[in-house]
């Protein structure tokens, strides 16, 4: 077992909120944002839970005189603590405000709801200046500085926290250019900048359903035993080359440090030869050989943390440690793992300890984290079913978070909008065709056109297809009370060695027949993981797992999407458990039953009638679908 360690020399922490799908995209950067500090891999707080019973030393909520609600414009905004003034070349788009912004890319961005939203926040409204939209976009740089703090005089340490709200258009990960500096000189002198979303992929937002996140940094080295010291919450799209969308803060605390607080930021395991993305659901023949089972994790405490141990433990096991990290300090903790799992599903408890923080410490909470991933049945498989490939963990890992995507969240993405989702082909191998998770919103009578694409070709706008079947799919109220459907190719397509988009272009008659597919947000994924295309635009990074998944061997029925397998009868329905399945046509027929979310409950065969027994599956609504080779058969069975 290899050990790595290795120190980031970071001082930066995101707390909270899960990624949310977003309007309209920006091209995303290759990067593995897995093992980045990301506000998504952390737990939901609000400022109060995140507190706790910490000191506080300053306090800003934003209340300023004289405003009703309504914005209001800078240069200077005054509260109880001072005066707050804007600069750079664009700061008057700081407003502030009582509502988040709503022009022309931020159509129904979900409100701020900061802990004192009622009496307004700050809004870098970046996108009231870029409009009317492309080709006129507009980078701009504006900053917002504090009055002065002089309540650090004898603090020995300073944690800066505050809630935010950010989106931004383009610059890639790690580049973000929304930031923190720290000034003790008046604004002579300014620290280094903090990210103060650190792992923030452009076109990605905090907001979601939590409507904002809260987010510390660690400003000891600038701030403590210091007279006074200034805040500059700095907007730098002309470096990064970012310029719509918006920025919202408010609730700035300065708290001390707690002493012992060692937190796990994000965790994995990945395959050596995955391009860093997670297993979701693979097949036993394309697991690779190693797997890296890691963490990022972050001394936030004032102490130097001894013996600061990552232990993985379920069915993924795993070890490391390093031997010092000190305050404010972040380190990879990583093993190689060699493994050849068989089918079934793996669970990773990721722990971790020092010396000084140990397990039922008041401060524990933020030490964990859990990977889950299912390994399905070979590519070569004569389980009729039972080999899928999926980047997706919907129906696998124990509590998902899933948002949607389709035909209804683009302008211009109504008919003709392509989803896409990366697979690496480790050896030639069978594929039948792909699946796709439907989501709710998905109205029958859009068409669906599936295709196995070149992924560099992807990236690059290229939409020609390596595979793909002659016809395009309706989808059907079958299918839509399903929750999933499955298209084959016209025959089944042997796929050389390689990486491959698993594409899914929507047709949606302008939107009279919306397709709308399930987007896994469960585990961030490497930001091209999968791929989003607009006719007449880009391709786009979505940067988490598009449910399109590929149905791998020669056991699918292939080329029967059309076909109607007429003299099936299914019985009784609702059923207490068992089902009789009736085929007047005398020949032999497959009987695959399915869950809503594609997972094979069971197979067998039927030529004139069997009866099936589902009286050990949990009650809800399942698929029973019959095919003969030529034409196929679908119900929704409710089993109560």
């Amino acid at each position: 077992m290899k050990k790595i360690y290795l120190s980031l020399a970071t001082v930066a922490l995101s707390v909270s909120g899960a990624m949310a799908q977003q309007v309209s995209p920006e091209l995303n950067e290759l990067g593995f944002v897995n093992n980045s500090t990301t506000a998504s891999d952390r737990p939901a707080q609000t400022l109060q839970e995140f507190l706790g019973t910490r000191s506080l030393l300053w306090t800003e909520s934003f209340d300023v005189a004289g405003t009703s609600p309504i914005s209001t414009n800078g240069p200077t905004f005054t509260t109880s603590n001072g005066d707050w003034t804007t600069g750079g070349a664009d700061g008057l788009v700081w407003k502030h405000s009582y509502a988040t912004t709503n022009g022309e890319w931020s159509t129904g961005t979900p409100a701020f709801t900061s802990t004192t939203a009622a009496n307004g926040f700050m809004l870098f409204d970046a996108d009231s200046v870029n409009q009317p939209v492309s080709p006129n976009y507009i980078n701009l740089t504006g900053e917002l500085i504090s009055p002065p703090i002089y309540s650090l005089s004898t603090e020995t340490s300073a944690l800066l926290v505050f809630e935010q709200d950010a989106r931004f258009c383009c610059s890639p990960s790690g580049n973000e250019a929304i930031t923190v500096s720290v000034s003790s000189d008046g604004g002579a002198t300014w620290s280094p900048s903090f990210l103060a979303a650190p792992g923030l992929a452009a076109n990605t937002g905090f907001s979601g359903d939590n409507g904002g996140f809260v987010t510390s940094l660690n400003i000891t080295p600038y701030a403590a035993l210091q007279d006074s010291i200034l805040l500059k919450f700095n907007w730098d799209g002309n470096a990064a080359g970012n310029s719509h969308y918006y920025w919202n803060i408010d609730d700035i605390c300065i708290v001390p440090l707690p002493s012992n607080d060692v937190q796990l930021l994000s965790a994995w395991a990945i395959g050596d030869n995955n391009d860093g993305m997670e297993y979701g659901i693979t097949p036993q023949d394309m697991q690779d050989a190693n797997l890296l089972v890691g963490a990022q994790v972050v001394n936030f405490g004032a102490n130097t943390q001894t013996n600061v141990t990552l232990n993985v433990t379920g069915t993924i096991l795993s070890s490391a440690t390093n031997p010092s990290v000190v305050s404010g300090d972040t380190i990879i903790l990583e093993s190689t793992e060699t493994y050849g799992l068989t089918t079934g599903v793996y669970t990773g408890n990721y722990d971790v300890v020092s010396d000084l923080e140990v397990l039922g410490d008041s401060l524990y909470g933020n030490n964990t984290g859990l990977r889950e991933f299912e390994i399905s049945e070979p590519s070569t498989t004569t389980t009729v079913g039972s080999s899928i490939y999926a980047l997706d963990g919907v129906g696998v890992y124990t509590n998902p978070s899933v948002s949607s995507i389709g035909t209804a969240s683009f302008n211009g993405g109504e008919d003709g909008l392509v989803l896409a989702t990366e697979y690496r082909i480790k050896s030639a191998a069978d594929v039948s065709g792909i699946r796709i998770i439907l989501a709710s919103g998905t109205v029958a009578g859009g068409d669906i056109a599936i295709s196995l694409k070149d992924t560099a070709a992807f990236r690059a706008g290229d939409m020609s297809s390596l595979y793909a079947p002659s016809n395009l799919y309706t989808v059907t109220s079958a299918d839509v009370s399903a929750g999933f459907v499955d298209i084959t190719f016209d025959g089944v397509e042997n796929v050389p060695a390689g990486g491959y988009y698993a594409c899914a272009e929507l047709y949606s008659n302008s939107n009279s027949s919306d397709i709308v597919v399930v987007d896994d947000e469960t585990v961030l994924q490497p930001g091209l993981a999968s791929m989003i295309y607009i006719p007449g635009d880009q391709s786009y990074g979505n940067g988490e797992a598009i449910a399109i998944r590929l149905l791998m061997g020669d056991q699918w029925s292939v080329g029967l999407n059309e076909e109607f397998l007429s003299g099936v009868s299914v019985y009784p329905n609702p059923s207490e458990g068992e089902v009789t399945i009736t085929n007047e046509s005398g020949s032999t027929s497959s009987v695959v039953v399915y869950d809503l979310v594609g997972n094979v409950i069971l197979s067998t065969e039927v030529s004139s009638i069997t009866t099936i027994d589902l009286s050990s599956v949990a009650g809800g609504m399942y698929v029973v679908k019959v095919s003969n080779g030529s034409a196929t058969f679908s119900e929704n069975v409710v089993i109560k």
